[in-house]
């Protein structure tokens, strides 16, 4: 399995903490790791990205195909190429913007960081000191600093931890910019929702240390840019003339007209109804045809303007083959290239 990354480790933390998972990741897109307070999230990357050596047990890391850690020796951190966005921004405080990033840079010998000052907006950035940022404007810089030093694998251990819900919604879709256009695979932490909706393309769940197991992936759909509207974009989810004239909504999004989108549909947010509700207070109300019921997993897969959605288990599909779904709320994530598979 060369394009993974699979880890088995046994590690203890006095008589606190044992990490004791095991499992395959694919090194594509981006992989949410998740669960409660305490259950080894942060662990887990920082023994994966060689951190903490001085915490006692067993650790076997593969990275595509290169041994990180085995029985026979380990690999450093500096040599592992983890663009690691902690926590805390942690920028230097004697380095403006443009020093800080480039720092990141240095380190590779990347000429250029041009296109990741544009993903992340950061070109007015560039001469201001780090005392003056806001701190979705440092937690930018961070990934920017990361995103520089060319890494094989970007690891972010819940990086908006302290920013309030508005910061969050501006700061989410420049990780998923960036992160796409890198084309750099991507371990996120958090227990936040709209985090894992927004940005996931598969979901690990931890629970007391170990691996509890795959969730469901978040539901998405995609849409195409068709034109800007105020301070976002005006997007159009589009079928086949079976499936109706589509839908158009606007979304808090910087985007180019042509380009493609994720549309992330929180649980929460989501109704089913056999007939028609009516537009109401939905953004969009699409028609929905049933591929498969919901089986021994519980999950039903849908059709929705031709598009597939599978439903997580939590979620009660109308018992019937074509029905109606309405979208309260949407999350989006630009998508340059291809989705991950």
């Amino acid at each position: 399995m060369p394009d993974r990354l699979h880890f088995r480790l046994k590690l203890r933390r006095g008589r606190l903490f044992t990490l004791d998972a095991e499992e395959s990741l694919p090194l594509q897109g981006v992989t949410a790791i998740t669960g409660p307070s305490g259950s080894g999230k942060t662990s887990l990357l920082r023994a994966l990205a060689g951190l903490d050596r001085d915490v006692a047990g067993a650790r076997s890391v593969t990275f595509r195909g290169v041994e990180w850690d085995a029985a026979s020796g380990s690999i450093p951190a500096e040599a592992r190429r983890v663009g690691f966005v902690f926590q805390e921004p942690n920028l230097f405080a004697h380095l403006n913007v443009a020093g800080n990033i480039g720092y990141g840079a240095k380190r590779r010998q990347v000429t250029s960081i041009a296109a990741i000052v544009e993903a992340l907006d950061l070109g007015p950035l560039l001469d201001r000191g780090i005392e003056g940022l806001s701190g979705g404007e440092a937690r930018r810089v961070a990934l920017a600093r990361a995103l520089a030093s060319n890494p094989a694998v970007l690891f972010l251990d819940e990086p908006m931890t302290g920013l309030d819900s508005q910061r969050k919604s501006e700061f989410l879709p420049y990780i998923a910019r960036a992160v796409s256009q890198a084309q750099v695979p991507a371990l996120y932490v958090s227990h936040a929702s709209d985090e894992i909706v927004t940005l996931a393309d598969r979901v690990l769940e931890l629970g007391g240390g170990h691996v509890t197991g795959w969730r469901t992936a978040p539901m998405r759909l995609t849409a195409r840019v068709v034109a800007e509207a105020g301070p976002g974009v005006e997007v159009r989810l589009e079928g086949s003339e079976a499936d109706g004239p589509g839908a158009s909504i606007s979304v808090p999004l910087r985007a180019l007209p042509g380009e493609t989108i994720g549309i992330g549909l929180p649980v929460e947010s989501v109704h089913f109804s056999v007939h028609h509700p009516g537009s109401g207070s939905a953004l969009m109300v699409l028609p929905v045809t049933l591929r498969s019921a919901a089986g021994a997993s519980g999950q039903a897969v849908l059709d929705v303007l031709g598009q597939t959605v599978t439903v997580p288990g939590v979620m009660r599909v109308p018992n019937a083959q074509s029905f109606w779904m309405s979208v309260l709320r949407v999350l989006p994530r630009p998508m340059v290239g291809d989705s991950p598979t």
